[in-house]
């Protein structure tokens, strides 16, 4: 029979109590998150006191709708207006400062701009300028700009079998997208004539992407006016 010698049973350790953690105290989260609702108040106090300042102390308000919306392509129609004051997003408190009714409007007749800054891609500007040098501004600043997934094609758009003008290191990312490439001797070569798109149909992700590693631009960057309102409370829808 065999004997264990007393030394070799491991002993057993006693598992280490682990830290307590404290619950976190209710009362900090309620302060952090009154403080952010406190912070989105004051910005909504913000943005309705300003809103209804340029009421105050521009001459129209015009409501204009914006086709294939690019920050940047704004930012010079801003450049260009500025003596004037033009709000974008936000539409539904800048609707609100105004008022959507006739009865809790700020001026009369502003319940009819509100109600047209509401739905779609709209924002709203408060200016001096009359209808022609609004228009004017919209004209300067259209600019074509790469389509994105849901557009309609303008144009049908094809490449060819053969070499294309791509880098090799693009080979992958371009069959990726769905183009039947290889390198043939370094060169990126289409395998097959491809259809990338027809005209009318609307872009799919891959179709807008490969449209803008050819450069061809088929959107335009556009505002419209849609409509103008004015202090004696005259107003004016447009169709464009």
């Amino acid at each position: 029979s065999h004997h264990r010698t007393k030394g070799s049973v491991p002993e057993r350790r006693r598992p280490r109590p682990q830290p307590r953690l404290m619950p976190k105290s209710k009362r900090e989260q309620k302060v952090t998150l009154s403080r952010t609702i406190k912070k989105g108040r004051e910005r909504k106090a913000t943005i309705l006191n300003e809103v209804r300042e340029c009421v105050d102390r521009y001459k129209h308000a015009y409501v204009f709708s914006a086709a294939s919306m690019r920050n940047a392509a704004l930012k010079d129609v801003r450049a260009k207006l500025t003596d004037s004051r033009l709000f974008f997003g936000r539409n539904k408190l800048i609707a609100a400062s105004l008022g959507r009714t006739a009865s809790d409007e700020y001026a009369d007749g502003l319940s009819e701009v509100a109600t047209r800054l509401l739905g779609g891609e709209r924002g709203v500007i408060f200016s001096n300028l009359d209808v022609a040098a609004v228009r004017k501004c919209f004209d300067e600043t259209q600019v074509p700009e790469y389509a994105r997934a849901g557009f309609a094609a303008t144009s049908a758009v094809s490449l060819d079998e053969g070499p294309i003008d791509f880098s090799h290191s693009m080979e992958p990312y371009l069959r990726k997208l769905g183009l039947p490439t290889r390198l043939q001797s370094g060169t990126v070569t289409l395998m097959a004539n491809f259809p990338i798109c027809r005209k009318g149909t609307e872009l799919s992700a891959e179709q807008a992407k490969l449209l803008q590693l050819m450069d061809i631009k088929m959107a335009v960057f556009k505002l419209s006016l849609v409509c103008r309102w004015t202090k004696d409370a005259d107003f004016e829808e447009f169709d464009e």
